[in-house]
């Protein structure tokens, strides 16, 4: 007999076969065409779903060699919050992202450091982050590579004669040698010991905001802001906001 012939046979017989003969059939026949469209479905609603509830990001900040001391709790500190209210950003359709991910233990070669560093070279380069808070050894890594504003460019002369004491500076001749050799010299933030310097980096030692919530590495807490920075003028409120109290 011939396939369709046995095919049509079937059909037939089932117009008058039970609901679950009929239910067998077209499992039989259809089962993967129902799976395939269930998950394309699922797929479709998943991501409408995620694209309506997706929030735009009002700051962007990785906190580097730093870890929440809650780790249970998946909530934000409270001075984030507190700070959001103040600079006018609503938490239900923005987010303050404090990123705790990334460690990063130098001239090591363990996966966590490696990882960490693509990370935060994929961050930087297409601009999603707006600034590093670390401690100063971490910073010292970084300070002298161009990655952040010679602050004199964005800050007021307000706000350059308010923050001032707390600038972490670099020498422009020790970044232009470093540029020009490929070399990582040693250099101190204080701006007595150099011959051109620039402030990069706002010291936020003592906030007990952060060391409340976040344990760093080494010693101190610094802030740079990223020269391609989306949220610059967030992120200077924001050390503004954490020094006031």
């Amino acid at each position: 007999m011939a396939v369709m012939d046995e095919f049509k046979e079937e059909r037939e017989a089932l117009k008058n076969g039970t609901p679950k003969q009929k239910l067998a059939y077209f499992w039989y026949y259809y089962k993967w065409h129902v799976i395939i469209s269930v998950i394309v479905i699922g797929m479709i609603v998943s991501f409408i779903y995620q694209y309506v509830n997706r929030k735009d990001i009002a700051f962007n900040a990785v906190l580097l060699n730093a870890s929440p001391l809650d780790q249970i709790s998946s909530e934000q500190p409270d001075f984030i919050t507190d700070f959001a209210e103040k600079e006018g950003i609503d938490l239900n359709t923005s987010d303050i992202t404090f990123d705790t991910s990334i460690r990063i233990v130098e001239g090591s070669m363990d996966e966590t450091s490696v990882t960490s560093t693509q990370k935060l070279m994929v961050y930087v380069a297409a601009n999603e982050l707006d600034s590093m808070i670390t401690d100063f050894d971490s910073f010292q890594k970084y300070a002298n590579s161009s990655l952040f504003y010679d602050l004199r460019d964005i800050l007021t002369e307000e706000q350059l004669q308010a923050l001032e004491p707390y600038f972490y500076y670099v020498d422009r001749e020790v970044v232009l040698a470093i540029e020009a050799a490929n070399d990582d010299l040693n250099t101190d933030y204080t701006p007595e010991e150099m011959q051109d310097p620039i402030p990069v980096g706002i010291c936020l030692t003592g906030c007990t905001d952060l060391t409340d919530n976040y344990y760093f590495r080494g010693d101190g807490i610094v802030m740079g802001i990223y020269a391609n920075a989306e949220h610059a003028d967030t992120a200077v409120d924001l050390a503004e906001y954490l020094l006031s109290k």
